[in-house]
């Protein structure tokens, strides 16, 4: 069930990310965005939290276990290796498409806006923005925001698949000596 909800709002993350590089305003609204990067907290921790549980993160992740890593991604089925090299391309274009426009853009009753730092003065000032510099500002804000969501969650559920197949092979020791032992003390 976890790895389906981190799959499906990785998922959503990237669709938002997608929709950002279509012509016009927004498709997605953003707090949608905004909602589903809040959901990547809770999502990612548990998935941490199962992996420190089970062994997985000492095994997978630890110094020893430096290569199992690769190991683990080589045994993963097609599809999810194509699905997680998508995610991470996307999150790559995001960031060489995002960060050029990315201000803080806000809007008020003067019209559009952001501000940038001046050294000389030493205060901040107010730099105004078109309607369209500032719905590409917006865009490129959600873009990073929804890619970070996407590679987040795509990694919990990483981690989620990794937790379960170090759980499973636990089980499995377990069985075979009769008594518990931890996956570490396999590695």
């Amino acid at each position: 069930m976890h790895f389906w909800l981190a799959l499906v709002c990785c998922g959503c993350g990237l669709s938002a990310t997608a929709s950002t590089w279509l012509p016009g305003g927004c498709l997605v609204p953003e707090a949608i965005v905004f909602g589903l990067f809040g959901l990547v907290f809770p999502i990612f921790a548990v998935a941490l939290v199962r992996a420190g549980f089970t062994g997985a993160a000492a095994v997978v992740l630890g110094r020893a276990g430096g290569g199992r890593m690769g190991q683990y991604l080589r045994l993963l089925p097609s599809r999810l290796k194509v699905f997680y090299g998508l995610v991470v391309c996307v999150f790559a274009l995001a960031l060489a498409t995002g960060f050029d426009d990315a201000r803080d853009a806000r809007a008020d009753a003067h019209g559009y806006y952001y501000t940038e730092w001046n050294d000389r003065l030493l205060r901040s000032e107010r730099i105004p923005l078109t309607e369209t510099e500032y719905d590409m500002a917006v865009k490129d804000q959600l873009r990073i925001i929804s890619a970070q969501t996407a590679l987040f969650n795509a990694v919990s559920s990483l981690l989620v698949l990794a937790s379960a197949t170090a759980a499973r092979a636990a089980g499995a020791h377990r069985d075979e000596t009769g008594h518990d032992t931890d996956l570490r003390d396999t590695a």
